[in-house]
């Protein structure tokens, strides 16, 4: 039996410390900023969770913690659910 749940998406920048998403997608980056969230291993479908937003915007994914550029923030979308 399902339970009611809500999908919405946002700009990583509006994720508060401690909240979870999964990647949707990367969108308005340049060329150069797209290569370092795949390098990165930021792809969609990876799930994260905010760490830290000062001094550095810091993710936590199955790898690791990852420090982001302010590019690389502006430039990945989550989505996020809550039950």
């Amino acid at each position: 039996m399902f339970t009611s749940f809500t999908v919405s998406g946002a700009s990583l920048k509006l994720l508060k410390v401690g909240e979870r998403g999964v990647v949707a997608r990367v969108k308005g980056a340049n060329p150069t900023v797209a290569e370092q969230i795949r390098r990165l291993g930021l792809a969609p479908g990876t799930s994260i969770t905010l760490e830290q937003r000062s001094p550095r915007f810091v993710v936590r994914t199955r790898t690791g913690p990852l420090a982001l550029s302010q590019a690389m923030i502006q430039s990945i979308y989550i989505r996020t659910s809550t039950s």
